[in-house]
């Protein structure tokens, strides 16, 4: 098997392992016979999970969610998934007014979600706020974005990025993969890109190097990493080797399905016309 090959399978069983553990989460959200007998909190899990069986944001869902509120006012599972069809839909106060109730309850389990929500809202202070509440108040260890593509550290690095304080985006960074050093098979895909481009940000060039050469080891064709070696080599004038850089990302950003993130890094994102305006006539390829 070669060395892609080991790595697909490997993120196939981190995949696997991780749709176990939420399955296992379920579950024990599920048990609705952790409350009491008659309680409000075991009848609002019991209509929760009913509403679950319907299509998300649907009428039936939604008023059975809004029964499960009255019922147990206190379980915030009911209000956390009541929320999440307005975020989807666009609506957002709708959706905050619903997952502060959450937090109030339990915010360390749904602190993350109202933070995901306001970075891509372009909310950086809000996001840091509630992050860094998260993580130092809470004492949370590994919490992702909802759909498991980035640990929260790295959005909370992001968004200190958004405010050009680098240093302390970087900070948050290395404390993760300090953690990654106990539990290695918990590292995602674009933690060395996530932490390559505060560096570069920063004008730590030989830093955000190491790690974007270490991001071609995990993923070589994530076309991102490509350009901003370029981008490094570019500053050091050695043409040659920024121009084979920038040509190696536009082939890889020309591959079927895309080389590069559509979504993860809107702000730090590089389009194909990134790449073509850095690539002498010589260089470019089709």
């Amino acid at each position: 098997m070669d060395k892609y090959s080991m790595y697909c399978a490997r993120e196939l069983g981190l995949i696997i392992l991780t749709q176990l553990l939420l399955c296992f989460q379920m579950l024990a959200q599920g048990n609705c016979t952790i409350y009491p007998e008659n309680s409000g909190e075991r009848k609002a899990c019991e209509l929760s999970y009913q509403a679950l069986e319907f299509r998300q944001g649907s009428k039936e869902s939604q008023l059975l969610f809004d029964e499960a509120i009255r019922t147990g006012p206190n379980f915030a599972y009911a209000y956390y998934q009541k929320a999440v069809p307005f975020y989807k839909r666009g609506m957002f106060a709708e959706g905050v007014s619903l997952i502060n109730q959450a937090i109030k309850l339990e915010p360390e389990n749904y602190l993350h979600y109202r933070a995901y929500w306001y970075f891509y809202q372009k909310s950086y202070d809000c996001a840091i706020k509630d992050l860094e509440e998260l993580y130092t108040v809470h004492n949370t260890n590994y919490v992702t974005t909802p759909g498991g593509e980035l640990e929260m550290r790295l959005l909370l690095a992001l968004a200190y990025a958004q405010k050009n304080e680098f240093t302390k985006g970087i900070r948050w960074i290395n404390d993760l993969m300090e953690e990654y050093k106990k539990l290695p098979h918990l590292k995602g895909i674009f933690d060395h890109f996530c932490l390559g481009v505060l560096y570069f940000l920063n004008q730590q060039y030989d830093l955000a190097e190491k790690q974007f050469k270490d991001q071609l080891l995990i993923d070589s064709d994530f076309a991102n990493t490509y350009y901003y070696l370029g981008l490094i080599e570019n500053m050091r004038f050695n043409t040659a080797e920024a121009q084979k850089f920038f040509s190696q990302a536009l082939s890889k950003m020309n591959r079927k399905n895309g080389g590069y993130s559509t979504n993860l890094f809107a702000e730090f994102n590089t389009s194909k016309e990134d790449i073509v305006k850095m690539i002498q006539p010589n260089h470019l390829e089709n």
